[in-house]
């Protein structure tokens, strides 16, 4: 399975099932904007909440194969098996994508243990092997990187200044590998930056005296 990332925005996605397990991912659907249809007949309050808030559509009926119609993302989360394999089948029959929360071997899209560090947005696949596993990494990831938060809108503002100043890619490389390197990445994750910030400002500097 190839990791890619999806834009849902504005995509239609049928969510059938309206457990605990369509709820994690009617949640992702949401941050994404996409256009949710839910299919089952008793969802969790919190679903019913998203539709009074106008995020999701739900049909408080047994799924129907009418309701396959125009999707392209489908996510199966109920506990009927016989359910399940009809709203696959459905969907494989309009080439829709397939995240099946009972059979994973038959999903050929799946979800990633995410998170955000400031503009970073990090997604763990650990090709399904362990959940446990996704959110421990997860969770290192978020305690090891937290500090580059506050270092990404800064470094986002001197890449900007750069494209403007540096004429090439080239030169814009280098200019990264002599003050952004290994040993000063590894000093901004521990907290002596400071230093790190001097010298990408003294270049900056050099180079609009240069200009």
């Amino acid at each position: 399975m190839i990791t890619v990332g999806l834009s849902l925005k504005h995509r239609p996605c049928l969510v059938v099932g309206g457990g605990e397990v369509a709820l994690r991912r009617i949640k992702k659907l949401i941050d994404e904007e996409a256009q949710i249809l839910v299919v089952s007949p008793d969802v969790l309050p919190d679903i019913v909440i998203y539709q009074e808030e106008g995020k999701l559509q739900w049909v408080a009926k047994p799924y129907h194969s009418e309701y396959m119609v125009g999707q392209q993302f489908v996510i199966i989360a109920t506990d009927n098996p016989v359910v399940n394999v009809q709203v696959m089948e459905d969907a494989q029959g309009v080439q829709a994508f397939i995240n099946r929360a009972d059979v994973k071997d038959d999903s050929n899209w799946v979800f990633g243990s995410a998170t955000e560090i400031g503009d970073l947005e990090i997604s763990i696949f650990t090709n399904q092997v362990s959940p446990r596993v996704s959110r421990l990494l997860r969770q290192d990831i978020e305690k090891r990187y937290g500090i580059l938060a506050d270092w990404l809108p800064q470094i986002r503002l001197w890449r900007k200044e750069l494209q403007h100043r540096l004429g090439t890619p080239k030169e814009r490389e280098e200019f990264w590998r002599t003050y952004l390197g290994e040993s000063e990445f590894i000093q901004i994750l521990e907290g002596q930056g400071d230093s790190v910030k001097e010298n990408i400002v003294h270049a900056i500097n050099c180079i609009r005296t240069e200009s």
